[in-house]
């Protein structure tokens, strides 16, 4: 379909929707009254750009959204789109917004932090109608604004993964901390837990070595970027003996380049467990954002309001660090650091 005519859909779907749902059912039996129905909930969910197909984060979304579709497809309407561009998106939201106030209660999953300044952009100019929520995928929100938003922490995993890293890597050997772009402060956090995991347990050892950062591009881009996380692995795998990539799709560039190439860097999974993607890969982080997503849309659905506000991390187990089998000497040293992984990670919620 084209995004036209997808849009035209959108916004016509619920009016149409509204008009059938308010239609009392009859029957020709006038000892017993008509049986009023209640508009179906619906809820929309709105992946990153380009993001499905990851075999990451937003696939793991799309698997809580369609275990929760599977439990409740007799008592929501549910829509999901993935949007070719910000523009896009931007044009879903406000179409969205600009529906008039109605009986039918409706959620829109805003499933990305790529989308938190277009949102807050637009709902500086439009308001919700009391029928409506909002709920934004890693954001810690803004004030006086009606949007409810969750955080996954991978601070803590990360640093179990730098402590991983450091355990394994060779004196004086460097690291690479590969994210997609800049401008993103849930990836920033993983990049403060690695360097955090590295450092000190570099310390204990008394061993040397630095941790250094790149980013793919300057913009959401860097999440799909694959082939070109692949072609600069070859000047990367001179300089680093472990990389871990932060960078959605595009690590799988890095995974490939890894099975191909026998002296490659050691480097981490990220978001599932990607371990069996390369012999390379010395564990995962791990974010359970499926249960996450479940829990929101079953409160909404059941209660009509969405959990408050959070931020979910190692204590809680919405995250972790999963290691390889292929590294079972690092376990006790990953045991040792999961406390002080915690007590680091609290200061950084």
């Amino acid at each position: 379909m084209r995004n036209g005519s997808l849009l035209k859909y959108f916004r016509t779907f619920p009016v149409i929707l509204l008009s059938v749902s308010g239609i009392a059912c009859s029957n020709d039996n006038n000892d017993e009254p008509d049986i009023p129905t209640t508009p179906t909930p619906q809820i929309i969910v709105m992946y990153a750009p380009g993001g499905l197909g990851d075999q990451g984060y937003n696939d793991r979304i799309l698997a809580g959204v369609q275990n929760f579709k599977k439990t409740y497809h007799d008592d929501v309407e549910m829509y999901q789109y993935s949007p070719g561009s910000l523009e896009d998106a931007g044009r879903l939201l406000i179409d969205w917004l600009s529906l008039p106030q109605s009986e039918t209660p409706a959620l829109f999953v805003v499933g990305s932090s790529d989308y938190e300044n277009l949102l807050y952009e637009i709902l500086e100019e439009q308001s919700l109608t009391p029928n409506k929520r909002l709920l934004l995928f890693e954001s810690d929100g803004r004030e006086n604004l009606p949007v409810t938003t969750f955080r996954l922490s991978i601070y803590g995993a990360s640093y179990l993964a730098g402590v991983t890293a450091a355990e394994l890597l060779e004196n004086d050997s460097n690291a690479l901390i590969l994210l997609a772009h800049p401008g993103d402060n849930v990836i920033a956090k993983a990049e403060t837990g690695f360097r955090d995991g590295f450092k000190d347990t570099r310390e204990t050892l008394q061993a040397a070595g630095e941790v250094y950062t790149e980013y793919l591009a300057q913009d959401w881009s860097g999440y799909i970027s694959t082939q070109s996380a692949y072609q600069r692995m070859s000047d990367w795998a001179k300089s680093y003996d472990y990389i871990f990539p932060v960078a959605g799709g595009s690590n799988q560039g890095i995974y490939r380049y890894t099975r191909e190439y026998p002296d490659a860097p050691l480097t981490a999974g990220m978001d599932i467990d990607q371990s069996g993607l390369s012999r390379n890969i010395t564990g995962c982080v791990i974010k359970h954002i499926d249960r996450v997503v479940y829990k929101y849309m079953e409160k909404w659905l059941t209660t009509g309001e969405l959990p408050a506000s959070s931020v979910f991390g190692l204590e809680r187990g919405y995250t972790d660090w999963l290691l390889s089998q292929y590294f079972p000497q690092c376990q006790p040293a990953i045991e040792a650091a999961r406390t002080n992984a915690i007590r680091k990670e609290a200061k950084e919620l």
